[in-house]
C-alpha cells in the first residue's frame, strides 16, 4: 500500500531521473538496432513511458505501455529478456543515484529506497499481466 511519503518519493524519483532513465533507454535500443529508427525512436519511447507511470504510480499506464513495448519488441524481433535487461540496469543505477543523493540523510535514503522497491515490485506485476 502507498503512502503519501511514498508516493512523494516516487514522483521525486520520477522528476530527477527522467533524463537518466530516457539516456539508458535510448543508448540501449540505438545499440540494438543499429542508429536512430523509427522503430528504435518507438521502444524508447514505450519504455520511457512505462518507466515515468511506474515510478509516478500510474500502474494501469505503466501495464499499458508494457504491453505496447512488447508489441513493438516481437515487431523489432528483440528477445524479451532484452527489456528485462534494460529495466534491471534502469533499477541499479537509480538505486546507486539514490544512496549518493541521499548519503547525509537516512530517512530520505530509506524513504526512496523503499519507493524503488515498490517500484521493482509494481514492475514485477506488470510483467506478468502482459
Amino acid at each position: 500500500m502507498r503512502t503519501v511519503e511514498f508516493e512523494d518519493a516516487s514522483r521525486d524519483i520520477a522528476r530527477w531521473s527522467e533524463p537518466l532513465v530516457a539516456d539508458r533507454i535510448l543508448h540501449f535500443y540505438d545499440g540494438r538496432l543499429f542508429g536512430l529508427s523509427s522503430e528504435s525512436q518507438a521502444l524508447a519511447f514505450q519504455h520511457r513511458r512505462m518507466w515515468r507511470n511506474l515510478l509516478e504510480g500510474q500502474t494501469t499506464r505503466a501495464l499499458e505501455a508494457r504491453r505496447n513495448l512488447i508489441r513493438l519488441a516481437y515487431g523489432a524481433r528483440l528477445d524479451i529478456r532484452e527489456l528485462e535487461e534494460i529495466d534491471q540496469s534502469i533499477f541499479d543505477e537509480l538505486l546507486g543515484v539514490i544512496l549518493r543523493r541521499c548519503k547525509g540523510s537516512h530517512v530520505a535514503a530509506r524513504l526512496q529506497g523503499m519507493a524503488l522497491v515498490m517500484a521493482a515490485s509494481t514492475l514485477g506485476e506488470i510483467r506478468k499481466a502482459a
